[in-house]
């Protein structure tokens, strides 16, 4: 480690994180495009944007400081809602470089999208280079690591190659039920739109028989105890290996790199499940820079003070990891869902309601809140997606051709000051 980094992971492990180093990353996200090509354009009011690049640039007037882009194996965009594909990250990457912005890229390890729901095996056919032995979900875990350690420094270096500064990679997406192909049965329906349809799950065998023999809803129906024990034998030792095999490989192409990773808004209020994770990703040999979680206060109304319960798994998190913990993604609506997957994600916390000023209160409320609390920053996830499904979500409502900011957007930085 070098001594500039020794010094960083000292100043943000402290009690507080410095105002100028808080990671305001409201970004242009995988779906930027597809709202543009309908005609939209986007406004606060002053400012108008109809690039992605203008967009970011709106961002930036808000307080945004990194651009983000999440990435999957393949080199190409093929099937799927929003590009994840490296071509498209590069896209960012650049764009990054030209707003003089750093760049934070997710590496998903998967062939085009996962989350908690779903893990799908990376899809490597755009890397003949790497030699792949068999069928993922058949290789042994020593064989996955070779391969994952090679990529990481094939994709870092095509990443660098662009000029810009990578300020941390991130590793996977909601992880704590497995990733890379290496984790249980899928929720019903996950992935089944971008992955050739039901039935594309295969148990990772080669790694541990027992992880195919459970699901998401089996684990999700465990107490919360046993689930971490289960987890901790089947499926984070390996988890937490494949990790550090591709930080490796990132490692070893950008030497003084930080690392990241995310669990889902379920760890987040369950202060013990979260410390758990990223104990044995420590104790497994990737020990991250950063902590994320995903954090939709409004998905359930379980447990009670919900709020209250994800700054308690920050506090816990952050005093016995001395690490920091960053949002990695954030949503609260400003209006009722209606439609879509998440049309019953209504449950509104107290003294938030579910309109604009509540959306941005929270948001304020959180950063003003977390910059004092071993927060690292705030991803509010898809922020310009004011799309059937997303909408409330979004931090700007569409309005005809016009998608129009609301004043969420404004909220982190100035929770900031």
């Amino acid at each position: 480690m070098s001594i500039a980094r020794a010094l960083l992971l000292f100043a943000v492990a402290g009690p507080a994180m410095a105002q100028r180093d808080f990671r305001v990353s409201l970004s242009v996200s995988p779906f930027t495009e597809i709202l543009l090509r309908t005609g939209a354009t986007f406004s606060d009011g002053k400012m108008t944007a109809s690039t992605p690049e203008e967009l970011q640039r709106l961002f930036m007037k808000h307080g945004a400081n990194e651009v983000y882009a999440r990435i999957g194996t393949r080199r190409a965009y093929s099937v799927g809602f929003g590009d994840h594909s490296l071509n498209k990250g590069l896209e960012r990457a650049r764009m990054a470089k030209s707003l003089g912005l750093p760049f934070n890229p997710e590496i998903g390890l998967f062939s085009i999208y996962g989350d908690v729901r779903c893990q799908p095996s990376p899809d490597f056919r755009d890397y003949p280079e790497l030699k792949v032995p068999g069928a993922w979900t058949s290789l042994k875990l020593d064989q996955m690591l070779t391969v994952l350690r090679a990529y990481g420094a094939m994709v870092a270096r095509d990443i660098l190659q662009t000029g810009v500064k990578v300020r941390i990679w991130d590793l996977g997406n909601e992880v704590e039920f497995g990733s890379a192909g290496v984790a249980v049965r899928p929720m019903p329906g996950g992935c089944d739109d971008t992955e050739g349809g039901a039935g594309w799950y295969k148990p990772p065998d080669g790694v541990d028989p027992e992880i195919g023999r459970k699901s998401v809803i089996d684990l999700l129906r465990m107490p919360e105890a046993e689930r971490i024990a289960w987890l901790r034998a089947h499926v984070w030792p390996h988890l937490a290996r494949m990790f550090a095999a591709a930080a490796a490989g990132i490692r070893s192409v950008d030497h003084d790199a930080r690392f990241s990773t995310h669990v889902s808004g379920i760890s987040a209020v369950l202060p013990a499940e979260g410390v758990a994770f990223y104990q044995a990703m420590r104790e497994g040999g990737f020990d991250a820079d950063e902590l994320g979680f995903s954090f939709y206060p409004s998905s359930s109304d379980k447990p009670p003070h919900r709020l209250q319960a994800f700054q308690d798994t920050v506090t816990k998190v952050h005093s016995e990891l001395k690490r920091p913990v960053f949002v990695a993604e954030f949503g609260y609506p400003a209006g009722t869902m209606t439609e879509g997957m998440f049309a019953s994600w209504n449950h509104a916390l107290e003294k938030y309601p579910l309109t604009d000023q509540g959306q941005a209160d929270l948001l304020h409320d959180i950063a003003a809140w977390g910059l004092k609390s071993g927060l690292s920053g705030i991803r509010p996830w898809a922020p310009e997606l004011a799309a059937p499904g997303w909408e409330p979500f979004a931090l700007f409502r569409s309005q005809g051709k016009t998608i129009t900011a609301r004043p969420g957007l404004s909220a982190i930085a100035g929770g900031l000051h």
